[in-house]
């Protein structure tokens, strides 16, 4: 899915992932996120949604005698997440959380700073979340960032697996 951190605004730096993870984790219009999670792991599916930096992406993994009830789940969460502010409101804290641990790793604060020298500091290839990134992020935001690429025209579909393609 084209789309990803590298498009959102410099003050939103976060967004993207958050957008990512709360599409499959809050559900859709049709059913909430716990809901969805019952529904998948009793029949062994998964139905995953994300964000990087360039693309976006979601996958299924089901066996072939649950496609007809994991297919239209995915779809869903694609086409119609609910983006619920409960949902919002702890993906913030899990990545604040993140910033608030991530000069534990020596390795991280060399690779962000190397990208802060390589590209300037306002390159969304060198941008970070912060704390007011975090927090200038709303719902609306989240619509937003997801009606504007996740529509047919900006998606490459790949299937492989069991199935008759004609079906």
């Amino acid at each position: 899915i084209g789309g990803g951190s590298l498009h959102e605004p410099i003050e939103k730096t976060g967004l993207a992932s958050i957008t990512g993870q709360v599409m499959r984790t809050g559900g859709t219009t049709t059913m909430d996120g716990d809901a969805m999670n019952e529904a998948l792991e009793n029949i062994g599916a998964s139905v995953e949604a994300g964000m990087g930096g360039s693309s976006a992406s979601a996958s299924l993994s089901t066996l072939k005698e649950h496609i007809d009830t994991v297919l239209p789940i995915f779809a869903d969460v694609l086409q119609n997440p609910a983006f619920p502010e409960d949902k919002i409101a702890l993906s913030k804290t899990q990545t604040r959380s993140g910033i608030s641990r991530r000069n534990d790793n020596s390795q991280q604060i060399s690779n962000r700073e190397f990208d802060r020298l390589l590209y300037g500091e306002t390159s969304p290839y060198a941008t970070t979340a912060e704390y007011y990134t975090i927090d200038a992020i709303t719902r609306d935001d989240l619509v937003a960032f997801h009606q504007r690429f996740f529509h047919p025209n900006n998606v490459i579909l790949g299937v492989w697996g069991d199935f008759e393609t004609d079906e």
